[in-house]
């Protein structure tokens, strides 16, 4: 079945569907996934519905890509990898009845997906429970490592050890932190502190509201009163714009005030881009990546999904994290999660997202490079600083 451009097998049902069959939740896991015979197949939960559904989707079509050009190489031990899409709509409780039945039913041998902290901790309890490797491809580590858990996002640290001591060098030393109210901003508060202290600075105000707000002025008036040299933003989903345009609006978001986090990620560009234009963004990968396997990704995902804007990160992180997941089944020779896992942990695979890219044993977090980008006109992401390699073996409870 090598050099095949069909996706046999695959499917996507939504969560609807999948829950009509289902018909509970929250019950023991009895039947585990794959026992290891058969082809591989890969259970993927995204959202895409709600109000993180264009991240979702985009990971979907960079997944789908990924697993698109393993089986065109040959597939995994000879055969085509199946897969299963998912719509959680960014629901916990929905990721958690998906999975399960992802598991029970589908027979998957690994799970890959997720936008927010909080559907990955759902999903990343099931995986843990049924034996089978669960990857992220969005930043988002809890300060929790899971045996089973694996990211392909960049960890808080890895994000905020370049970004910090440059804002702090350039607007001042006074940082605020605003994030939607779930448990990854939390920690990104937490390491911030540590990181901000460690630079001079300090962190003059922290603001929290649930995924959904609308009416950001008193937010705003409080970070305002705060008179912060620097912003740091974490909140997702629409929230990130209409936060953005708010703090415009109101007075906070000036050229004086550093800004940086998630409303400067590519996926909110058309609708923040004079907001955003001039100011750098740390990343872990760009689609203006001076690399022929990032370029071939790109035009193909052009081609394929009639997208002219800038990529999200997500989904360079989802393409190549899903063909690190599938070269782990490779060496396992098997369709069993738990040999799986066990490869994962061992492999050292080669990307655009580095060389020699693994996950640390301490934590569970891929040590992989990072750059500083610089947000063009137009939505050019473009790569003004190599960071190269940065480390984060910061051991986390769970794995060490």
């Amino acid at each position: 079945m090598a050099h095949t451009r069909s996706r046999a097998g695959t499917g996507i049902l939504t969560a609807a569907a999948l829950l009509a069959v289902t018909g509970c939740g929250g019950s023991a896991i009895s039947d585990t996934g794959s026992d290891g015979d058969g082809p591989l197949k890969v259970g993927l939960i995204v959202p895409l519905t709600g109000p993180v559904s264009s991240t979702g989707k985009a990971l979907r079509n960079a997944f789908e890509l990924g697993v698109e050009k393993v089986n065109e190489d040959g597939g995994v031990n000879g055969a085509n990898v199946e897969f299963v899409v998912v719509d959680d709509g960014g629901d916990p409780a929905t990721s958690t009845q998906l999975a399960r039945r992802l598991v029970q039913r589908e027979k998957v041998s690994m799970l890959f997906g997720t936008i927010t902290g909080d559907t990955a901790e759902a999903v990343t309890k099931v995986a843990d429970d049924a034996k089978v490797p669960f990857g992220t491809a969005i930043l988002g580590d809890t300060g929790q490592c899971h045996p089973y858990a694996w990211g392909f996002g960049e960890s808080t640290r890895q994000l905020l050890t370049p970004t910090i001591p440059a804002l702090l060098e350039k607007y001042g030393k006074r940082v605020a932190v605003v994030g939607s109210d779930y448990n990854f901003p939390h920690y990104y508060l937490r390491v911030a502190k540590e990181q901000v202290k460690r630079a001079g600075g300090s962190v003059v105000g922290e603001e929290f509201s649930p995924i959904g707000q609308t009416d950001w002025q008193p937010v705003i008036k409080r970070l305002k009163a705060a008179k912060p040299d620097v912003l740091l933003a974490m909140v997702v989903g629409s929230d990130a714009v209409s936060f953005s345009q708010q703090a415009k609006q109101f007075g906070l978001l000036s050229p004086q005030l550093g800004y940086d986090g998630a409303p400067l990620d590519s996926d909110y560009y058309p609708a923040l881009n004079a907001l955003v234009n001039g100011r750098t963004h740390t990343v872990r990968w760009t689609d203006r990546l001076d690399d022929p396997d990032s370029r071939a990704f790109v035009a193909d995902y052009r081609k394929a999904y009639k997208f002219k804007g800038p990529m999200p990160e997500v989904a360079g992180n989802a393409y190549f994290g899903i063909q690190f997941f599938l070269g782990a089944a490779e060496k396992a020779e098997s369709a069993d999660g738990e040999a799986i896992n066990t490869e994962i942990g061992r492999l050292t695979f080669d990307s655009p997202l580095g060389e020699n890219t693994r996950f640390s044993a301490a934590n569970h977090i891929l040590q992989a490079d990072m750059f500083q980008a610089t947000i063009k006109p137009g939505g050019a992401y473009e790569v003004s600083r190599e960071l190269g390699r940065v480390a984060d073996t910061t051991p986390m409870p769970g794995c060490s």
